[in-house]
């Protein structure tokens, strides 16, 4: 009846919530091609009749520094490598090229897992994604933030005229800044103040301090590693 074909649905939905948390927390390490690198709690409500009713999946304690910096042979998290892999026109929305290209993926000599393909994972996550119920606006956002931080890894810096300062290094920097911001949707100048300037706030004013290229590099790695974090809770 109705109520067994519902519990059908959330089953499926429960099952299929697992390959989608899989391919934004999972990543290969030394020892497992497949390693979580979060914490996952799943409650599952059940009916008097011990029919599941319901269910809510808690995720916990991200592997952050991953986004940014990893070791040789593992690779970063999977969702980086699926959207390198997905169709032609999916790349030229993204503006998305081979994984070697990026600074957050090519600080390993590992891009492939042995017996998987990407494209198929891909594509099998975006069906996942459809089960348990994440519209297509939403998919597009999700992917849209997960492509800004490959291009923000690629943004680099030089000094800047003034003491401290810093400014993009070259014209490549700035179409990947130009690219990340149209991607998060927001302004590139603003988005390149919040990267070279810090901003001190006080009962009386709100200071701007440049960055020189090292502060900013770091101020670009936390940024990635922030939205990244947000993205998967």
């Amino acid at each position: 009846g109705r109520a067994a074909t519902e519990g059908r649905t959330v089953e499926q939905q429960v099952l299929e919530s697992n390959p989608v948390l899989e391919a934004f927390g999972n990543a290969k390490t030394v020892r497992n091609n497949n390693s979580s690198r979060f914490g996952k709690f799943v409650e599952i409500q059940f009916d008097k009749h011990g029919r599941i009713s319901g269910a809510a999946v808690r995720t916990y304690l991200l592997e952050r520094s991953r986004v940014c910096q990893i070791s040789d042979p593992e690779r970063n998290y999977h969702c980086f490598y699926l959207l390198c892999a997905a169709p032609q026109e999916e790349l030229d929305k993204y503006k998305l090229e081979n994984p070697r290209t990026y600074h957050y993926l090519n600080k390993s000599n590992c891009y492939d897992l042995v017996g998987v393909s990407d494209a198929r994972e891909y594509l099998a996550t975006r069906r996942a994604m459809d089960i348990v119920g994440i519209s297509t606006q939403e998919q597009d956002a999700i992917f849209r933030v997960v492509a800004a931080i490959l291009h923000i890894g690629n943004i680099e810096f030089a000094k800047g005229k003034e003491v401290d300062s810093s400014v993009l290094k070259d014209d490549k920097s700035k179409f990947h800044l130009e690219t990340a911001a149209e991607l998060l949707m927001c302004d590139p100048g603003a988005f390149t103040d919040a990267l070279c300037k810090r901003v001190m706030v006080t009962p009386e004013e709100v200071i701007k301090r440049s960055l020189d290229p090292y502060s900013a590099t770091i101020s670009r790695d936390g940024f990635a590693k922030t939205i990244y974090s947000r993205l998967f809770d």
